[in-house]
C-alpha cells in the first residue's frame, strides 16, 4: 500500500515552493502594514536595494528605500492608495552602498478576509537600463530631427541659390530663341539649354528624393491621355538618338480605350528616367516601351510598362545596386557616362509610393528591361472623344497688352528676364526691389496682378502680402499675388499660399508658364473665365447638349478654386444620383424620384444645363401630380443620365 503524504509535510514543502518562487521573481516584492512598515521582503528585493532581510524588516519602507528628493512624491502616491487607487509611479531608489537606481513601484492593497485594508504589496522593478535606453533613444531622435531639419534648410538653400542663376540662364535661353539666330548661334543656344535642363535636372532629382524621405511627396488625380504622352516621349527620344544608329518604339495595347486619371507628370518623370538611360546606354539597335493592360474594369486599369533596350545591360550580380541612393552598378560606366545615380533610386521610390512595383532582368552586353506595374483609376472617357477646344475671344499677348503688373524682384538678372518678358507681350509695369517697397506701391496704384519673389532684404514676399491683405484700405488687397520663387520644398510653399499669395511658380519658369499663370488668376482665365457654352456630344448623336457657366462665373466672381470646387462636387454626385433614380424607377420608388428630381434641378442650374435643369423639374411635377406614364418617365431618366455622361469630359478638362 502507498503511504499517505503526511498534511505537515506538505504544508512545509508548499512554503518551500512559494518561497522559491517569490526569491526568483525578476521583481522585488515588500509588504507593508498600513503605515508603510516592512513585514516581508523576498530575495530579489535585497538584491535590489543591497540589504539583508534583516536589515530591511521593520524599516519604514520609503524612509529607507527612496532618496529624500522623492519621499514626497512617494507620499502624495501614498494618499491615492488610502483612497483605494492603484498605483504605479518612478522614483529614484537609494542602494546601500550609495548609489541611485531608477524603480518603477506598481503598488496594491492587501485585504483580510473582511475586506478590509491591513496592508500594501509593493512590485518593485529596476528600471535604470530601460530608461538610459529611451533617453538614448529619444536623443537620438531630436538629433535625427535635428540633422533632418538641417538638411532640409540646406536643400532649401541650395534649391534658392541655383535656381535663382538658373533662372536667368534658361529665360535668356528662350528669349534669345526669339531673335532670329544664325545656324551656327542655334547650334551654340541648343547646347546652352541642353546643359541647363540637364543641370537643372539633377537638382529636382536631389529635391525630390528630400520630398520622399520627409514624407511631402503627393501625387494628383486629373484625367490624361496615356497614348498622346506617348507619343510626345517616343518623337522627343527619337530626337535624342538622331546621331545614332538606334530606333526608338513604342507598342500600345489597344485595349487601352479611355484617358486615364492619374499623375501624368510623375509618370512621365518615370518613364523619362528610364529612357534616358536606356538612351544613355544604347549605341545601336533599339529602345522601346511596350504598354500593356494588366487589368481593365470601370474603375481601373493595372497597367504594365516594359521599358526595354539593346545597350550595355548590367551584371547580374550588380542589377539590385542600381536602386540605391547614389550607386551605379560600374565606377567604369559612370567615368564614362556621368550621372549622379539618383535617377533609378527616385524612380523605384515613385513607384512604390503609388502602389506599384518596378523589376529589372539584363544581361551584360544584351540590355535591360525594366517591368513597372501602375494602377490608375479609369475615366470611363474614350480616348478618341476629348473636349472641344476652348478658345479665348483676344490671344494671351493682346489681353495682357491692357494690364498693369507689379514685380517684386531684387535679383537684377532676373529682373532683367521678366521686364524682358512682359516688354515682349507690350505689357506694362513697375519694379519693386524689396518687399517694403512693393508694399508702398501696393497703396498708390491698382494693378492686375503681382509677381511677388519671397526671398527679398528688409521685407520677404510672405510678409509683405501679409500686408497688402491685411490692409483694409490698400487698393490691392484682394490683387491676385502669385509667388515667383526659387525655393521648391513644400513647406516654402505652403508658407507662400498660408500667407495669402495665390499661386506659386518655381524658378527656373518659361514665358509660357508666368503667361498661364497671370492669365489663371485674372477675369480672362482661359482654363475657366471664358468658356464655351456648348459642347458637342460623340460622333453618334447629332444633338449636343448646353452648358453655360457664366452664372456660376457671376456668383463667384470670377473666383476659379470656387468654380473648380463646384465642378468636383457635381462630378462627385450628379452620375451617382442619375444612375439611382434608374435603380429606383426599376423599383417603382417614385417617391425617391420626386425627391431627387427636386434635389438635383438646382445642380444643373448652377452648371447652366438648362435644358436638364427643365428635365429634373419635369420629372419631380409629374410623380408629384401621379401624372405620367412609365414610358414618359424612364424616357425622362436615360436622357438625363446620358446627358450627365456627355458633360462629363467637358468638365473634367476643365479641372486639369
Amino acid at each position: 500500500m502507498k503511504k499517505k503524504p503526511d498534511p505537515i509535510q506538505i504544508v512545509e514543502e508548499g512554503k518551500e515552493i512559494y518561497q522559491s518562487i517569490v526569491d526568483n521573481l525578476t521583481e522585488g516584492i515588500i509588504v507593508s502594514d498600513m503605515n508603510g512598515y516592512i513585514t516581508f521582503v523576498n530575495e530579489r528585493m535585497c538584491e535590489l536595494s543591497g540589504y539583508g532581510r534583516d536589515e530591511l524588516l521593520g524599516q519604514h519602507a520609503p524612509k529607507k528605500l527612496i532618496t529624500k528628493e522623492h519621499l514626497s512624491l512617494v507620499r502624495q502616491h501614498q494618499k491615492n492608495f488610502l483612497k483605494g487607487i492603484d498605483e504605479k509611479i518612478i522614483v529614484d531608489h537609494r542602494h546601500k552602498d550609495g548609489n541611485i537606481w531608477k524603480g518603477q513601484i506598481k503598488v496594491s492593497p492587501i485585504n483580510n478576509a473582511a475586506g478590509k485594508k491591513i496592508g500594501a504589496l509593493a512590485l518593485v522593478m529596476n528600471v535604470t537600463d530601460q530608461i538610459t535606453v529611451e533617453k538614448e533613444l529619444i536623443s537620438a531622435k531630436q538629433t535625427a530631427e535635428q540633422a533632418q531639419a538641417a538638411e532640409q534648410q540646406f536643400l532649401a538653400n541650395m534649391s534658392h541659390e541655383i535656381r535663382t542663376p538658373m533662372n536667368a540662364v534658361i529665360g535668356m535661353t528662350h528669349l534669345l530663341y526669339e531673335t532670329q539666330p544664325s545656324t551656327e548661334q542655334k547650334e551654340y543656344l541648343d547646347s546652352l539649354r541642353f546643359s541647363a535642363d540637364s543641370l537643372l535636372g539633377i537638382l529636382n532629382n536631389i529635391l525630390d528624393l528630400s520630398k520622399i524621405e520627409a514624407g511631402e511627396l503627393f501625387f494628383e488625380k486629373r484625367p490624361f491621355d496615356l497614348l498622346e504622352l506617348l507619343k510626345g516621349l517616343q518623337q522627343t527620344f527619337q530626337f535624342k538618338v538622331r546621331e545614332k544608329p538606334v530606333s526608338v518604339v513604342f507598342d500600345f495595347d489597344s485595349k487601352i480605350k479611355n484617358l486615364l486619371i492619374g499623375d501624368s507628370v510623375r509618370l512621365t518623370q518615370i518613364l523619362t528616367n528610364l529612357l534616358g538611360n536606356a538612351s544613355k546606354f544604347t549605341h545601336r539597335g533599339t529602345i522601346g516601351v511596350k504598354v500593356k493592360l494588366v487589368v481593365g474594369n470601370t474603375a481601373q486599369y493595372i497597367i504594365q510598362f516594359q521599358v526595354y533596350d539593346t545597350g550595355i545591360g548590367i551584371d547580374e550580380d550588380k542589377v539590385q545596386l542600381i536602386f540605391k541612393n547614389f550607386k551605379q552598378a560600374d565606377i567604369a560606366v559612370h567615368r564614362k557616362f556621368g550621372g549622379t545615380g539618383l535617377g533609378l533610386a527616385i524612380v523605384k521610390q515613385l513607384i512604390e509610393l503609388k502602389g506599384g512595383s518596378i523589376e529589372v532582368t539584363s544581361k551584360s552586353g544584351e540590355g535591360s528591361t525594366f517591368t513597372v506595374n501602375l494602377a490608375f483609376e479609369n475615366s470611363g472617357i474614350p480616348l478618341t472623344e476629348k473636349p472641344i477646344e476652348k478658345v479665348l475671344e483676344t490671344t494671351p499677348v493682346e489681353f495682357l497688352k491692357s494690364m498693369e503688373i507689379l514685380v517684386v524682384e531684387d535679383n537684377s538678372m532676373n529682373q532683367k528676364l521678366i521686364k524682358r518678358i512682359l516688354e515682349l507681350w507690350e505689357c506694362k509695369y513697375e519694379i519693386a526691389e524689396n518687399g517694403v517697397q512693393a508694399v508702398a506701391m501696393s497703396r498708390q496704384k491698382k494693378y492686375a496682378v503681382i509677381l511677388m519673389d519671397i526671398h527679398m532684404p528688409e521685407m520677404d514676399g510672405v510678409e509683405a502680402t501679409e500686408n497688402i491683405r491685411a490692409e483694409l484700405e490698400n487698393i490691392n488687397q484682394n490683387t491676385p499675388i502669385i509667388a515667383l520663387t526659387a525655393a521648391a520644398l513644400l513647406d516654402e510653399k505652403n508658407r507662400a499660399l498660408d500667407g495669402g499669395m495665390n499661386d506659386f511658380l518655381t524658378k527656373p519658369f518659361s514665358p509660357a508658364q508666368l503667361q498661364k499663370a497671370i492669365l489663371k488668376w485674372t477675369h480672362t482665365n482661359p482654363d475657366i473665365a471664358i468658356l464655351p457654352k456648348a459642347i458637342s456630344k460623340s460622333k453618334n448623336q447629332s444633338t449636343e447638349i448646353e452648358i453655360d457657366l457664366s452664372g456660376l462665373q457671376k456668383i463667384s466672381k470670377g473666383d476659379p478654386i470656387f468654380i473648380k470646387d463646384m465642378i468636383d462636387t457635381f462630378l462627385k454626385e450628379m452620375p451617382l444620383a442619375t444612375e439611382k433614380m434608374l435603380i429606383d424607377f426599376d423599383q417603382k420608388d417614385f417617391q425617391t424620384i420626386g425627391d431627387t428630381a427636386h434635389r438635383i434641378k438646382s445642380n444643373f442650374m448652377m452648371m447652366g444645363m438648362k435644358t436638364q435643369q427643365q428635365m429634373a423639374l419635369s420629372i419631380e411635377k409629374m410623380v408629384r401630380a401621379n401624372d405620367f406614364t412609365e414610358d414618359e418617365v424612364k424616357k425622362l431618366l436615360v436622357q438625363l443620365r446620358d446627358d450627365t455622361q456627355q458633360a462629363k469630359p467637358y468638365f473634367l478638362e476643365l479641372l486639369v
